[in-house]
C-alpha cells in the first residue's frame, strides 16, 4: 500500500508540473483571436453587415506565470442598405502584461491582462467619400484559462475595464473623443486559444 501510494503522489507531481510548467519563466506562447459574423435585417430598408477580427500575439514569461508580448490587431466590416454601403478596416498594434493564478484544479487558471493598443484605419462611405480614423485604447481584461495538456490552453476573456480615444477623421481638428468603459458596458467576451512552447 505505501508504495501505491508513493507512486501516485509521484504521478499527481509529475502531472502538477507539466501543467504548471506552460507559464514557467523562459517559456512562450502564441496564439490569438477570430470571429466572423453575418447579419442581415428585413424592414423598411434592408440592411446586411459583415465582418472578420483576428488578433494574433505572442508572450514571453519573464518570470513564473508573469508573461509580457505584443498583440496584433485586424478588422474589416461591410454595411449595406441598398442605398449606401460603408467599408471599414483597421490594424492595430501593442504591449501587453499578463499575470497567471492557478486554481486548486491545476488545469485552470485566472488571468488578468493590461494592454495598450494604437491603432489606425479607414472609413470608405459610398456615395460619400473616404475618412482615416485613429485610436488608442488601454484595457484590462480578466479572465481564465483552460489547460488541455502540456502545450495547449483555451482562454476565456472580458474587457472588464478601458479608456479609448477614438479620432473619426483624422484630417480634421478637435474631433477625438474619449470613451470610459467598465462593468457590463465593457462586457466583451471572447474565446481565443494559445500554444505554449519553449523552456
Amino acid at each position: 500500500m505505501k508504495k501505491v501510494t508513493i507512486l501516485f503522489l509521484l504521478m499527481s507531481a509529475l502531472v502538477i508540473t507539466s501543467v504548471n510548467a506552460q507559464t514557467s519563466q523562459g517559456n512562450m506562447m502564441v496564439g490569438g483571436t477570430l470571429s466572423l459574423y453575418t447579419t442581415s435585417y428585413q424592414g423598411n430598408s434592408d440592411l446586411e453587415e459583415s465582418g472578420t477580427t483576428f488578433s494574433p500575439s505572442f508572450g514571453y514569461f519573464v518570470t513564473d506565470n508573469l508573461a509580457v508580448g505584443a498583440s496584433l490587431g485586424f478588422s474589416s466590416s461591410t454595411d449595406d442598405n441598398g442605398v449606401s454601403k460603408t467599408e471599414r478596416s483597421s490594424f492595430s498594434f501593442g504591449p501587453f502584461a499578463r499575470y497567471y493564478k492557478f486554481t486548486s484544479n491545476d488545469k485552470f487558471a485566472f488571468f488578468g491582462q493590461a494592454s495598450f493598443t494604437i491603432g489606425s484605419g479607414k472609413t470608405d462611405i459610398t456615395p460619400g467619400g473616404e475618412t482615416k480614423t485613429g485610436t488608442t485604447t488601454f484595457a484590462i481584461s480578466p479572465g481564465f484559462a483552460y489547460f488541455f495538456n502540456e502545450h495547449w490552453a483555451l482562454d476565456f476573456a472580458i474587457s472588464g475595464f478601458a479608456i479609448q480615444s477614438y479620432d473619426p477623421n483624422k484630417d480634421a481638428d478637435d474631433d477625438k473623443n474619449t470613451t470610459i468603459l467598465f462593468g457590463v458596458s465593457s462586457f466583451s467576451p471572447t474565446l481565443g486559444f494559445r500554444y505554449h512552447f519553449g523552456g
